[in-house]
């Protein structure tokens, strides 16, 4: 008989739409109760030659599922933002837009956007706040303008990681005025009035089998990944296993960047990158990526 492992919830997929909420799998481990503290790689208690593998199976999608209405935490029947919601985000902005310090360009709009602007949204939903902005005003170089919002961003969300309303975490994001949004509910909190109104998810149909496959296959790539990691033995193999990390993020985000050009956010790429954000395997590469520095 296998080892049984127990699976801490963080890592895990529901097994199916209506089953308790308290039992999840992966792989051909047995279901736990959450509250465990145990991991999907076994790291040392797993034989250096034994592959890893997550099952196309084991990938729930029904947390994709079009959505009746908007969330009612947030928005109204009349499909305007809670006033609440509305001015608190207004206040987080602003003082996100201080942290920036680039005082000499000033925002041409604060935007609601993402799943919670849509029927696409679940309890796994960001509520995505973008700070517009002309990158053009404020450095020449674009690349470095990028690379500097970017840091500001991620300097912000480790100083606030509970901010949140009604449970949904907060992120935001400067969004470059001269870049095409591929968002297709956006919403001016400014003007407190829709710029492009979310659409009917009714008639899109997922390729279920290519997104499960697609995941499956990623996440046994990133877990096997972990395992040489652990067994390694020299620095050129740690290196190995930190490029063949970037390799995979660099493709994913190459697939999500794709999926929404050219089929929006119900589109494979989006889903499976979304995927792998929400069972944590993104936060899994970064932390590979850092331990394989140190």
């Amino acid at each position: 008989m296998g080892k049984i492992i127990e699976i801490s919830e963080r890592h895990l997929i529901p097994l199916k739409e209506n089953v308790e909420s308290d039992k999840y799998t992966i792989g051909t481990e047995k279901s736990a109760p959450i509250g465990g503290s145990y991991s999907h790689v076994c790291g040392s208690d797993v034989d250096e030659n034994v592959e890893l593998e997550v099952n196309a199976s084991d990938v729930d999608l029904s947390s994709f599922r079009k959505q009746d209405k908007l969330s009612p935490k947030l928005w109204g029947d009349d499909g305007k933002l809670d006033s609440r919601v509305r001015l608190k985000l207004l206040d987080i902005a602003d003082d996100f837009i201080d942290t920036l310090a680039v005082d000499w360009v000033k925002p041409k709009d604060i935007v609601f956007t993402g799943s919670l602007a849509n029927y696409n949204w679940s309890k796994y939903s960001d509520i995505d706040i973008h700070v517009i902005l002309d990158y053009d005003k404020v450095y020449k170089k674009k690349e470095f303008v990028e690379d500097y919002f970017s840091s500001k961003k991620e300097l912000w969300l480790n100083e606030h990681p509970k901010l949140s309303i009604y449970g949904f975490p907060i992120e935001l994001y400067v969004e470059d005025s001269n870049e095409e949004s591929t968002s297709s509910g956006v919403y001016s909190l400014n003007t407190n009035k829709w710029i492009k109104e979310p659409v009917d998810f009714e008639d899109v149909k997922l390729n279920a089998k290519y997104i499960k496959n697609y995941a499956a296959k990623l996440m046994t790539q990133i877990d096997n990944i972990e395992k040489k990691q652990k067994n390694a033995k020299d620095d050129y193999k740690v290196e190995q296993c930190r490029k063949e990390l970037l390799k995979i993020f660099d493709k994913l985000k190459k697939l999500r960047k794709e999926g929404l050009n050219k089929g929006g956010e119900m589109s494979s790429g989006n889903i499976i990158f979304k995927i792998l954000r929400r069972t944590k395997y993104i936060d899994k590469i970064w932390e590979l990526i850092n331990t394989s520095y140190d």
